[in-house]
């Protein structure tokens, strides 16, 4: 399931772009003892609702999507890059997915992350709604990602939207 939410989120910065934005972002060599000595457990909430707004200003939840929190470590600084550029973006080495936590958030876009450990994070998910179009219904989306930083004990309440 990691796998394809990080292959997904990957395919969102990519299939959204055009061609003539360049070559694609790669995330380069990845530092095993960098990821070995990230914490697995803590004592830090990470909750929200995640969320987009249609062209017509009316909010569309993240009804039943994976959340994903994904440390930001120096291996993943491209993610950022490649989605504050809109550029599209290599996938991620197999091994980086083993430190990415995934929630399925509710009805309403809600998700709840708990034991996070104190570091900062890129919280990302893929929001999706469907349209009435000339030839029926089509599903449309847009990729959203935050950063924030987590002390331990602390309760974060984020907003995760584009």
């Amino acid at each position: 399931m990691r796998q394809l939410v990080v292959f997904l989120a990957v395919l969102a910065l990519t299939g959204c772009i055009s061609p003539n934005r360049g070559r694609p972002i790669d995330y380069g060599e990845f530092p095993a003892a960098e990821y070995q000595a990230l914490a697995t457990y803590g004592t830090a909430h990470v909750s929200g609702r995640a969320f987009a707004k249609n062209r017509a200003g009316n909010i569309k939840p993240a009804a039943g999507q994976e959340v994903s929190l994904i440390p930001a470590t120096d291996y993943m600084k491209p993610l950022l890059q490649a989605y504050t550029e809109q550029r599209p973006i290599t996938a991620p080495d197999p091994r980086a997915r083993a430190y990415t936590r995934q929630v399925r958030a509710d009805s309403n876009g809600n998700f709840n992350f708990v034991q996070v450990p104190a570091g900062r994070y890129y919280l990302t998910c893929q929001v999706n709604w469907e349209v009435s179009g000339t030839s029926g219904p089509s599903t449309v989306g847009v990729f959203v990602l935050s950063t924030l930083t987590v002390r331990e004990g602390e309760k974060v309440e984020v907003q995760l939207t584009r």
